[in-house]
């Protein structure tokens, strides 16, 4: 006699080979699978801390070096204005000497002009001076004598 089965019905046995197989599973697994997984998963996790340290480290080794860069590249700004600021005190200073030498040179030039000058101008007053004393004229002669005397000299003597 069989005997329909409903879907209220408790099977026991069924019950019973189901939880002892789902319990020998559990202890095989746990034998030989949990402790690999379990060891590459711990494997995996400490990478993964390994590497995310190194990227900290690393991050902080540029960071370091950025900032020396900086520091170098600042310094190097300042050497280069300090260069500068020392070579245009130098073009200060060295046309400033040659201004006063120029200067020095033309009041020299200037002295020795006036001084030739004046030797010049008494040359021809004493040259003049005996062209009247040698001849005794009166003086409308005597103007002319002197201004042919002076279209004779060249015209750089002539002031």
């Amino acid at each position: 006699m069989l005997v329909a089965a409903g879907l209220t019905d408790i099977n026991v046995a069924l019950v019973v080979w189901t939880t002892i197989t789902f319990l020998l599973l559990i202890i095989v697994l746990g034998k030989f699978a949990w402790g690999p997984i379990l060891q590459m998963i711990e494997t995996r996790e400490k990478t993964i801390a390994d590497a995310l340290e190194s990227a900290r480290h690393e991050r902080a080794e540029a960071e370091k070096a950025a900032a020396e860069m900086r520091a170098s590249l600042d310094k190097a700004h300042a050497e280069a204005a300090e260069l500068i600021r020392k070579n245009q005190q130098e073009v200060a200073a060295a046309k400033a000497e040659l201004m006063a030498q120029a200067r020095a040179t033309i009041q020299e030039e200037r002295r020795a002009a006036v001084a030739e000058l004046r030797a010049q101008v008494v040359d021809l007053a004493i040259a003049a001076a005996e062209r009247l004393l040698a001849t005794q004229m009166d003086e409308k002669k005597q103007r002319q004598l002197v201004e042919e005397y002076l279209e004779k000299l060249p015209k750089e003597a002539r002031v």
